[in-house]
């Protein structure tokens, strides 16, 4: 079944990133203290703030994905996105106190220290999550998953930083500054990107309004599913993670029956049932003099 593989996919995903990102987090927090950078250590709590969303990643999975309860009709599926704004939130003070980290370090005028190692270490990390990054990204676009892309984001960033501060230290002994305004840049890219994933994750939560693609989407199914339809209005989506409720309303001519009209309601649920795997409620009413 397609939501058994996006479970497995989901917890995948989770469970490699969060073995490499601990081997990576590992070595740049002991290579940052080794060498007493600051935005190395900054860099490698990046690292473990990814983590901290794998485990939510698999968490969520494993939540979302639990049969429904008297509690909750619907199933647990939004189990992923309130596990990602706690995530987002505790990742966005982390990026402050490090932010504050690294200006008291900017203000003692402490340089980095040059070291190949640290160079090589730092390029190969910052090429492995680019790689982890792609790797999720695809299985996000693939499943739908907007906690698999969001992991996928951040391993993206961490790469990122990661090159960044390999060029620091390459160059950081004749600029005396570069290590403290580097973890300065790699705090507030922190910081952005957990108000990111608050924000959207909020929205998703308090329910978006569907894009004018979808409404096309979803009325060209039910005019082919029921041609007796005149009129498609009033359609809200809810999504509960895998599980997406879609409720409708359509005009039928007055002159049906009462049962034509339920096998012309129930043609239409079965229908995005089969091409779009939501559960749909289509509520009849008799179409208006004036339309």
């Amino acid at each position: 079944m397609c939501s058994d593989r996006r479970r497995t996919a989901g917890l995948r995903e989770g469970f490699i990133s969060i073995s490499i990102n601990t081997l990576l987090f590992l070595a740049k927090y002991y290579l940052g203290v080794s060498h007493n950078s600051i935005a190395v250590v900054a860099d490698a709590v990046h690292t473990l703030s990814d983590i901290v969303t794998s485990v939510v990643v698999v968490v969520g999975f494993w939540v979302a994905y639990r049969p429904p309860d008297h509690e909750h009709p619907f199933g647990h599926g939004r189990a992923e996105q309130i596990g990602a704004i706690v995530v987002g939130t505790l990742l966005g003070v982390a990026g402050f106190e490090f932010l504050m980290s690294s200006y008291g370090k900017l203000m003692s005028r402490e340089a980095l220290t040059f070291s190949w190692f640290l160079i090589v270490v730092l390029l190969f990390s910052s090429v492995v999550k680019e790689l982890l990054a792609r790797w999720a990204l695809r299985l996000g676009r693939m499943y739908s998953s907007q906690s698999i892309a969001g992991d996928a984001w951040h391993h993206r960033s961490d790469a990122i930083a990661t090159g960044l501060l390999a060029v620091g230290v390459l160059i950081g002994s004749d600029y005396w500054w570069l290590d403290g305004v580097l973890g300065m840049m790699i705090s507030v890219l922190i910081i952005l990107t957990s108000i990111e994933i608050v924000l959207s994750t909020s929205r998703e939560l308090l329910g978006l309004s569907l894009s004018k693609k979808d409404v096309d989407v979803i009325t060209d199914l039910v005019k082919g599913a029921a041609p007796l339809i005149k009129d498609v209005h009033h359609i809200h989506v809810h999504r509960y993670g895998d599980h997406v409720e879609v409720s409708l309303h359509v005009r039928l001519p007055r002159e049906i029956s009462l049962d034509e009209a339920h096998k012309n309601a129930d043609s239409v649920e079965r229908t995005i049932r089969e091409k779009l795997g939501w559960e749909a409620t289509v509520h009849v009413e008799p179409v208006r003099g004036e339309d």
